[in-house]
This record gives C-alpha cells, structure tokens and sequence, in this order.
C-alpha cells in the first residue's frame, strides 16, 4: 500500500468513527437515554441561577405566592386573571399587573441591596447564625429568597449582620414570618430554637417598650419598612432608655456586599 493510499484509508477510518459516535448520540437522545430527569434539570437550573447571583423562589415563597396572589384558591391570580402559577413561575409574590401594581412587592432578583442591623431583647443581641439562607434550604427548613440573611462572608462579619433584599419593596414582616417569627409595633415573636429561646413572645407593657430605628433615628414602620441600601436597622425590646451602645453595635458590611 503506498503512502498516500494509507493516509486515506485512516481518513476513512477517522471518518466513520465520528458518524458512529454522532449515530449513536442521536439514538440516544431518541430513546431518552441522554436526557436528564425533570429534577436534574431543576437543580442544575437552580445551581446555574444561584451561581449568577439569581436566586429562585422557596417552598416558602411559593407557599406565600399563592396566600397573597389566590386567595379564594380558584387557581387564577386575583387581580389579574392570570393562572396563578404563571405569576409564581415569573417571580412574584404579589401581582404586579393589578392597578397598583407599582407598589407591590417586585419580581425576585428585580434589585439586591443591603441593610446592617441588630435585634436585642433584654438587653441581648440576638445571634442569627442558625438562621441563614444556605444552611435553612440545606437543612429543609422555611426561608425566604425574597429577604433573608447570609454566611461565608469574610470576617469580621458574622452571619447576620446584614440583611439581604432580591426584590423591591419587600417589607420587613417577610423576613419574620419565613422564618415562623413576628414582627410588629407592638410584640416581636421569636421561633423556638435553643439559639433564639423557646418561642417568646415580647410585647409592649410593664415597662418594657419594642422600639424601631433606621440610621440612628426611630421609626414608625416597623414590620411594614422597606428598607432602602446602606440602611442601619435596630430593633430592640426592653426597658431601657439609652440605646447609644446599641445604635453603635451595628456593623457596616452591607456596602461591600
């Protein structure tokens, strides 16, 4: 065999290799062989979304999706019409397409900003770390993509220093109530976990005030603010009168987030 004759019997051979290959990978795409499962492709979705810094919604969130947007559970969003998972499915948690829609909370992953702040009961400053975005979805636990706190940030923050917010204009009871907490003008309610007590519940009375502060200032909207980026919030329970060392406990990571 001369040597040209042999380069193109190995081009033949290379050739048919390929095709087999090709060949066989659309086989197995016909037969189903190479195709992930629904919940491969979801996880692979979510991971890919949270790699980007886009989160996706919760049980939690969908679970307030439908409280918010289906109350009388007819399967269509209230305001709008629309099937409501369609409305769940675009990110929302309240209807944006009503006549007030402006106002409502926005499409997750529509802004990410960023609050310091601190919660004390007592006197104490409550330690949050159990109470993260990653370690709660690892664990199976309610939380919210919406507005939650985080870990792995570098020291010397903390988990919890700093409030996250997805969406525009979500209100601070979000925060709370996905984690079975409550927030309010006149009590706040911790969940009963050892780190944060037994579920108590703190209210206004014997001489023992639930104040709220923003940039060092009070505040009127307690559970009801939406807190702007760079926002320092405290929320503190009890008797005292002089909550200097308290404002200046607040720490300011959130810019570098």
């Amino acid at each position: 065999m001369s040597e040209k004759e042999g380069w193109v019997l190995y081009g033949f051979v290379v050739f048919a290799v390929v095709a087999l290959g090709i060949g066989l990978l659309a086989l197995a795409n016909i037969l189903g062989l190479n195709q992930a499962s629904p919940d491969d492709e979801s996880q692979a979705t979510q991971e890919r979304d949270e790699a980007m810094g886009r989160l996706t919604m919760t049980s939690f969130d969908r679970d307030m999706a439908l409280k918010l947007m289906d109350k009388d559970s007819d399967g269509k969003c209230d305001a709008c019409g629309m099937p409501v998972e369609m409305c769940i499915e675009s990110g929302q948690l309240e209807c944006n397409m009503g006549p007030d829609g402006a106002s409502k909370m926005g499409l997750l992953n529509s802004q990410h900003v960023h609050a310091d702040w601190k919660v004390y009961v007592n006197g104490k400053a409550l330690d949050l770390s159990d109470k993260t975005h990653g370690g709660r979805m690892q664990a199976g636990l309610p939380v919210s993509s919406f507005m939650h706190v985080d870990e792995g940030a570098p020291a010397p923050e903390l988990p919890g220093d700093v409030l996250h917010m997805h969406a525009k204009n979500v209100p601070l009871w979000l925060w709370f109530e996905s984690l079975g907490m409550e927030f309010s003008r006149d009590c706040l309610e911790l969940s009963a976990t050892p780190k944060l007590g037994a579920g108590e519940k703190y209210c206004n009375g014997n001489g023992k005030t639930l104040k709220f502060y923003v940039n060092g200032q009070p505040n009127d909207g307690f559970e009801k603010y939406v807190f702007r980026d760079g926002d320092k919030l405290l929320i503190s329970y009890g008797d005292e009168t002089d909550l200097s060392a308290q404002l200046g406990s607040i720490t300011s990571f959130g810019g570098r987030h």
